[in-house]
């Protein structure tokens, strides 16, 4: 029986860049900001955009819902450091769940939302050799993981197509291996994985 390894759940985890509060700005044209600082990744389950061949969305960590309901957070609605790039799944998943009526309370009673920005929200996940997200012993994580259906097969896809792809190009492929560069090519051709790599 094979033992289960646990792998670090993200390479690299995402950097929000500091930028001032803009008022004039909608939080829609900070779309390639996103796109660069969570580098093509959705910031919940680290699927690449180039695999997912969707649109990814813009969530609002604290969601509009909350944010509407206080008068004095409507700041949030606009302001980068409360947006995350996001998967239609995982967005769709996190919708407008908020663990309080609280815009500052993103943790009550070990349920809730940790932002996918700090490196702790890393740190709450792992894959299996497979490829699938398993929380790590925490009630918050196993929350998270569950409310955020992180538990999807399609998650465990999007890695497996990505790791194929960079076994593929690390090969030195030749004449001998034209099944395995007709592969790479097709498979190069379909998924956008090199724009953020």
């Amino acid at each position: 029986m094979m033992t289960m390894s646990k792998i670090k759940f993200r390479v690299n985890d995402p950097k929000k860049r500091e930028l001032p509060y803009a008022p004039e700005r909608s939080y829609k044209s900070y779309r390639s900001e996103l796109m660069e600082d969570f580098q093509g990744r959705c910031g919940y389950c680290n699927s690449y955009f180039g695999i997912i061949k969707k649109d990814y969305h813009i969530d609002h960590f604290v969601p509009q819902r909350i944010i509407l309901k206080s008068r004095t957070h409507n700041h949030l609605l606009n302001d980068y450091k409360n947006l995350v790039l996001s998967c239609p799944t995982c967005n769709g998943s996190k919708s407008g769940k908020w663990p309080s009526e609280d815009p500052d309370k993103s943790i009550v009673s070990e349920q809730g939302f940790v932002d996918p920005s700090d490196q702790s929200y890393s740190d709450m996940f792992f894959r299996d050799n497979n490829g699938r997200i398993h929380p790590n012993e925490s009630n918050l994580a196993n929350y998270i993981h569950k409310e955020l259906k992180l538990y999807l097969r399609k998650h465990q896809i999007v890695w497996s197509i990505e790791n194929v792809i960079s076994i593929l190009k690390s090969k030195e492929l030749n004449d001998e291996n034209e099944m395995l560069t007709l592969l790479l090519s097709l498979l190069t051709e379909h998924f956008e994985i090199d724009k953020f790599n």
